[in-house]
């Protein structure tokens, strides 16, 4: 919630309204939204010029849907002469600027960021669920993790939060620092893991090390970082920032251990939760055990709230997984489908086939892999999809790729030593988007008579792929 007399503040002397009308600086705002879908009544809606759709098209769509004002460069004539439309330079410095002048507003909030290579919306997730045991708290919607999902989840915090749970990614290094000096700067941060996503904006692992630390680096002396023990990179960030120190994962050397795991490697592990002496017994939903990692940092931001373990692991024990991150149904012809299609790297790949050898399967049953590109990688994209590839032999009986790069997870799988005959791939430009649809169809088919009732089928693929398309194909 946020009013317009935030959005004046924090743009003084550089907007002005079209046709000269002077609403109530006290106007307010539910939340601002760039996805003209998603307006409310009341809403703000951010006019954003992207590079395929520009925002300024759907003004008199939104004005007739119930928005209260648009934020916007070039104001429409197609709406009523009185509608609010608050004419700026530059609408993405415009929102970051009211986002700022909202969370300094927000003083008694604790801002909680969290980034890492995997897991973030997980995570995140998972930390609000435990917090809100505690106290009211806004968590980032979706994953609006950039520098315009970012200040548009500060938008709508609410005098009542206590906790702010924000989703912080990045696509070069010093943008978390810039993320957090210019709009608000984080009270704690949680950083999960680093692996070899946007390989293509960052060139190397080296500087994905040093974009993700910056969220440790920028809190202050009386924050707190919450640190992955478990991952190397991450356990030594503790040099590189001034805030107190809370690791969490399953090694000796975490604040928050994790001990005893077992269970269904798919459906959830259960396993033991301890700090500072104190222990209890955890049985999650979440699938695999980097599912188990994701419960240790939301107990850990839980341990640094002063929450009872009772009540962190009430709060673990809610949480099932995010829709296309791991969830279980009903696949083709009675088998069962792991749907892990909102995105993908190398490690999110191996960690949910991990899941799926481990699963309990019915006897006789067989293992897939049906995988779309991983995005992002740039010179390292061979590398990395072969490397992938190479790891599922011995974890999955089939490998089905599409795309264009995932020719490299069938080199890969084969020099591991899968057998060409249980290897299907489907080429495709996937920026063709009625090539990479067709290839789809075609690996649907091949899914629909192929599999059998017994099996297991997992679909994962980069956001770019929307893998997700491919479920009403296996159903139709």
């Amino acid at each position: 919630m946020f009013t317009l007399n935030d959005i004046l503040q924090g743009n003084d002397n550089t907007l002005h309204f079209h046709n000269g009308i002077s609403p109530d600086p006290e106007m307010v705002f539910p939340s601002a939204h760039h996805d003209s879908r998603q307006i409310g009544q009341g809403d703000l809606f951010v006019a954003i010029k992207g590079e395929r759709v520009d925002g300024h098209s759907f003004i008199a769509r939104v004005a007739q849907s119930g928005a209260a004002a648009v934020l916007c460069t070039n104001p429409s004539s197609e709406v009523a002469a009185d509608f609010p439309q608050i004419v700026v330079p530059d609408v993405v410095k415009a929102v970051q600027a009211t986002a700022r002048i909202r969370a300094q507003r927000q003083e008694h909030t604790t801002c909680i960021g969290i980034t890492g290579s995997n897991g973030k919306t997980s995570t995140k997730e998972a930390v609000a669920s435990v917090l809100s045991r505690e106290a009211p708290t806004l968590k980032t919607y979706e994953s609006y993790n950039n520098e315009i999902g970012y200040p548009l989840t500060l938008l709508r915090l609410e005098p009542q939060h206590r906790y702010a749970v924000l989703e912080m990614g990045a696509q070069w290094v010093g943008e978390l620092s810039w993320l957090s000096k210019t709009i608000a700067r984080p009270n704690w941060s949680i950083i999960t893991n680093v692996g070899a996503a946007h390989l293509e904006y960052f060139g190397s692992q080296e500087r994905v090390i040093l974009a993700k630390r910056e969220l440790a680096e920028v809190l202050s002396s009386d924050g707190i970082a919450i640190l992955n023990y478990d991952d190397s990179n991450v356990r030594t960030m503790s040099e590189k920032t001034q805030a107190r120190v809370l690791y969490y994962g399953l090694g000796e050397g975490a604040n928050v251990h994790g001990s005893d795991i077992g269970g269904d490697t798919l459906r959830g592990h259960h396993f033991t939760l301890g700090y500072q002496g104190e222990q209890v017994h955890v049985q999650l939903r979440l699938p695999g055990e980097h599912g188990v990692s994701i419960a240790l940092a939301a107990a850990a931001a839980g341990c640094a709230a002063n929450m009872s373990l009772q009540k962190i692991r009430a709060g673990l024990e809610t949480l099932a997984p995010a829709k296309g991150r791991g969830e279980i149904m009903p696949g083709p012809n009675g088998s069962t489908l792991i749907d892990d299609t909102y995105n993908a790297n190398r490690q999110s790949i191996i960690a949910i086939s991990r899941a799926t050898h481990n699963a309990s399967i019915a006897p006789g049953g067989k293992r897939w892999a049906v995988l779309g590109d991983i995005f992002e990688l740039g010179r390292y994209a061979r590398a990395e999809h072969r490397a992938s590839g190479e790891a599922l032999v011995g974890l999955v009986d089939y490998l089905v790729a599409l795309g264009d790069e995932a020719r490299y997870y069938v080199e890969g799988a084969i020099r591991a030593g899968m057998p060409p005959e249980n290897i299907y791939y489907f080429n495709a430009d996937v920026e063709n988007d009625a090539e990479l649809e067709d290839a789809k169809h075609a690996a649907a088919d091949l899914l629909k008579q192929e599999v059998k009732s017994a099996d297991m089928v997992l679909l994962k693929g980069s956001r770019g792929m929307c893998m997700e398309t491919m479920l009403n194909m296996l159903y139709s």
